[in-house]
This record gives C-alpha cells, structure tokens and sequence, in this order.
C-alpha cells in the first residue's frame, strides 16, 4: 500500500535523531546531502548516524554530499570521504537539508554548533521532493572536488574560481576586499575617466594608498586622463612611492575595467553606462576569477597596455623635443634675421 503524502515538524533531540535515521534506513537508491561545513564534523561524532550512513552504504545508496571544506573542518571530510561515494566542496554554504529518491529533511534549528538540529521539517511530497532534488543537482554542478579544494587548503593554494556576478554593489565589494588582501602587487585598468572619477568618489584611492604605504605593495593604475584626473593622481603619487598612475593613450580607451591582484586573482567590470555618477549604477557583469589561465591573460593585457604607454609617452616626450628643438630654430634664425637687418642698413 503507497504511503499517503505528508509535511511534519519534528521537535526534540531524541525525535530528531529518529526521524534521521528512519530517513536513512527508507532511502533505497541514493541520499544527496547539502550541508554547512558544521555538520561534517556533528553527524561524525553522532554514532548511530554513522553507523546508519555505513550501513546504507553497503546496501548500494549512493551517498552524495555538498560542504564547505575550511583549514577549520578538513579532517572531518577526510573521514567523509570514506563512507560517502562522492563529496564536493561549495564556498559560503549556509543552511543545510537532505533528499532522498522518496524524502526531504530540512533542519530548522541548531541550539549549538557542531550538533544535531533540535527541529527539523520531513516531508515525502513527490513534487517538493523533486524539487528538492532538482536544486541539489544545481549546486552539485556548480561544486569541486573535495580532494582538490583539500590539496588546495593543505599547499596554501587558492582555488580555481570563474564567477560571474550580477549584482554591482557585491562587485564593488569583492574589488575593496580584493585590494585589502593584496601582499605584493596591485594592477589596474580604468576605462574611462568618469570610471577614475567615481572610483576616487568610492574610497578606492585612499583604499590603494593604505595598502601601498601599510604592506608595502605596488600599484600601478593605467587610466585615460584629464586635467582633473592628472591632479588627483599626482597627489595620490605623492602619498605613497609604491603608486603609479599612468596615462593610457585615447586610442587604446576599454569598455571594461581589470583589477589583478598578486596576479593570481582577477575581477573584471563592464562599463554599462559612463555617465552615472555611482559605480553600481555604471557597472554591468563583473567576472571574479582565481583560474590561473584567465588571470594571466589579464596580465598580458595589462603589460601590452603598459607597453603602449610607454611607447605614447615616448613619442610624446619625442615630439615635446622636437617642438623644443623647432622653437630654438625658430629664435636662432629669428636673431640671425635680426643681424641681416642690422648689416644691410650700416651698408646703405
């Protein structure tokens, strides 16, 4: 006989831990986890839920987990990995739930951390569990490897990221937050000169100034400039040895804006619309990466802009020489005229 649908609210440890395991034992083909980098280590310490988990394993369910693996929690996925069939790691994963081919759990509340919740929601709804499921295979598409992002905490790597955002204001916030954590080196492109204007409005020079003078770190900003923008920079020069701002020749003016840090991360902003005032507002997709490829070819972008800048503050120091030199030509034949002058009337 089909068991009739239902939603309940479980309150209370010992219930709790029952309607745990009764989902567990129910589950026949596989359990997908979604959890908080919390509850590795809380379903661990928890015997009957291991035990549990262990024995749905050697009975075929194919057991998949979603964590957020830290410096914090890395041994209590090194043990995870050896009763589940696959674990993967997502960055700021907050809340957690569990589906299986027939059920949902969703703890509501943990009245401490690294414990089980005190109140969860059960339910067997065919269509919310297929919703459920659907939303676990979105963000297992989006996770890595565990043992990558393990190998990655236990060499001080940095993981392999490409994440485009959408909202601005995050954005700009990832950018001042990019800047904060720089150790050796800063490199921008500015794309505009309005861009330069409503960054100096935001705080980011002050922002580059501090980072440059507190740790030592190296900026350098290539931008199209005015007269405004020149005074600012000279100044911002002036605050710190560590910045450079350059002068990006018109000609070679981008839509977008590239900020690299310590050339292992990159955050690149398109140009919406110049004319707003607030960089939200001007600002359309941002693409945040840590993946090597894709930051080097921002740094090759970065010294080919270099190089052009170079090259147009050659010709224009080149250029200065020669009207400098035209001008003395100029006064030289001025003078020699002068003297014609002179002799042709002590002739006559």
């Amino acid at each position: 006989m089909q068991e009739s649908e239902f939603v309940k609210v479980i309150q209370g440890d010992e219930s709790v831990i029952e309607t745990i395991l009764s989902f567990i034992s129910r589950a026949d083909t596989g359990i997908d986890a979604f959890v908080d980098q919390s509850r590795p280590a809380a379903n661990l310490n928890n015997e009957q839920i291991t035990a549990s988990i262990t024995a749905a394993h050697s009975r075929g369910v194919k057991l998949k987990c979603i964590t957020e693996i830290t410096s914090s929690n890395i041994e209590s996925c090194k043990q995870l990995l050896e009763i589940v069939d696959e674990l993967r790691h997502l960055d700021g994963i907050a809340g957690s739930f569990y589906v299986s081919n027939k059920e949902c759990l969703v703890p509501v509340l943990v009245h401490e951390r690294g414990k089980p919740a005190s109140q969860i929601i059960f339910w067997n709804v065919k269509r919310a569990v297929k919703q459920q499921q659907y939303v676990f295979e979105t963000l297992w598409n989006k996770a890595i490897s565990a043992q990558q992002k393990i190998n990655g905490i236990e060499k001080g790597e940095l993981p392999e990221i490409i994440e485009i955002i959408r909202n601005p204001s995050a954005g700009q916030e990832l950018a001042f937050k990019l800047i904060r954590s720089a150790k050796k080196e800063i490199l921008v492109i500015l794309s505009s000169v309005n861009t330069f204007m409503r960054q100096s409005r935001a705080g980011s020079g002050q922002l580059i100034v501090e980072v440059a003078n507190s740790r030592n770190v190296s900026v350098i900003v290539l931008t199209p400039m005015d007269e405004v923008v020149r005074k600012i920079a000279k100044d911002l020069e002036k605050q710190s040895t560590n910045i450079k701002i350059r002068s990006i020749e018109p000609s070679s003016r981008s839509t977008i804006t590239v900020l690299i840090v310590d050339r292992k991360s990159s955050l690149v902003l398109e140009l919406k619309d110049d004319s707003r005032l607030v960089p939200a507002e001007a600002t359309g997709n941002i693409t945040y990466s840590t993946s090597q490829a894709t930051v080097q070819s921002y740094v090759s972008m970065f010294e080919s802009f270099m190089k052009l800048t170079k090259l147009y503050e050659d010709s224009q120091l080149k250029l200065n020489n020669k009207t400098d030199e035209l001008e003395a030509m100029k006064r030289y034949l001025h003078e020699v005229l002068k003297e014609v002058d002179k002799f042709k009337q002590t002739r006559q």
